[in-house]
C-alpha cells in the first residue's frame, strides 16, 4: 500500500471512531493489538462497513436517496443474565442483512418510514405476530434522532422480542465521515439511515416456536416453501437410524 492510500485508509478510520465508540465501549469485540495490530475490532454490524464505503464522497442531489443493502457476519460481546434471553436470543455471532441509505435534510423522515414499511412486507407473510414500537427518547443510541423497533411474540419467552429496528441518525455520521450532496454548488451534510432487514437467529426463533403444532410438527409459512424445495412442513428426520449407547 502506497503511503498516500495508507494515510488516506487512516484518515478514515480515525472518523469512523467517534462514531463507533458505543459499539467499542459495550458491544465488539477488539482483537489481540499484538496480533492485528491497533484499533482493530470485529465488526458488529454492516452498517459500519456501509457508512464508511462512502467516506469523503460528495453525491449530486438528483442521485439521492441512495440505498445500500449488505449481509455480513455480526460479533457481538454483550452478554444478558436475563433468563428470557438465554439460548440462541442473545449470541456472539450471527448472520444479519442490514438495510442503510443516505439522503438530504428534507428526505430523512420519509425515509425512514419507508425502511419500516420494507421491515414490515418482509415479516408481514411470515405469518409471526409483532408490532412496531416508537422508541422513546431514552432508549436512543448516541447517533439516533429517531428510531423504530419491530417485536414479535415468541412462545418459548411468553413475551415480545425484538427481530429488527430501524433508526434516523441524520448528520451524526456523516459529519465525521464528510458525506456530503451537492445543492446548486452549495454543499451540505448528508442524512444516514439504517434498518435491520433480518437478523437470523432470532427470525428462526419466532418462526419455529409460532408455527410448530403440539405434536412438535413446524408448519412452514407458504411464501418460504419455495426456498425449502416446496416441503411444507419440517419433521422429525426418520431417515437416521438412532444411536444407542453399549456399555
Amino acid at each position: 500500500m502506497d503511503k498516500g492510500r495508507s494515510s488516506l485508509h487512516n484518515e478514515q478510520k480515525q472518523r469512523l471512531l467517534p462514531i463507533l465508540e458505543y459499539w467499542y465501549t459495550n458491544m465488539v469485540y477488539s482483537l489481540d493489538s499484538a496480533y492485528h495490530g491497533h484499533d482493530m475490532y470485529l465488526s458488529g454490524t454492516a452498517e459500519i462497513a456501509l457508512a464508511g464505503l462512502l467516506a469523503n464522497s460528495v453525491h449530486y442531489i438528483e442521485k439521492l436517496p441512495l440505498k445500500l443493502a449488505a449481509v455480513s457476519r455480526c460479533y457481538r460481546a454483550e452478554t444478558s443474565n436475563v433468563n428470557e434471553e438465554r439460548g440462541t436470543y442473545r449470541v456472539h455471532q450471527f448472520t444479519k442483512v442490514e438495510m442503510f441509505a443516505i439522503t438530504t435534510t428534507e428526505q430523512s423522515d420519509d425515509m425512514l418510514e419507508y425502511i419500516r414499511n420494507v421491515q414490515e412486507e418482509l415479516f408481514s407473510p411470515l405469518g409471526i405476530h409483532m408490532r412496531v414500537l416508537d422508541m422513546p427518547p431514552h432508549e436512543l443510541g448516541a447517533p439516533a434522532y429517531r428510531k423504530y423497533d419491530i417485536e414479535a411474540w415468541m412462545p418459548g419467552r411468553n413475551s415480545y422480542g425484538e427481530i429488527s429496528s430501524c433508526s434516523n441518525c441524520t448528520d451524526y455520521q456523516s459529519r465525521r465521515l464528510h458525506i456530503k450532496y451537492k445543492d446548486f454548488n452549495i454543499e451540505n451534510y448528508v442524512h444516514t439511515l439504517n434498518g435491520t432487514a433480518c437478523a437470523i437467529p432470532r427470525m428462526l426463533i419466532a418462526l419455529l416456536e409460532t408455527h410448530q403444532d403440539p405434536r412438535g410438527k413446524i408448519n412452514i409459512p407458504q411464501v418460504l416453501q419455495p426456498f425449502m424445495n416446496g416441503k411444507k412442513d419440517i419433521v422429525k428426520n426418520t431417515k437416521i437410524p438412532k444411536l444407542k449407547l453399549k456399555k
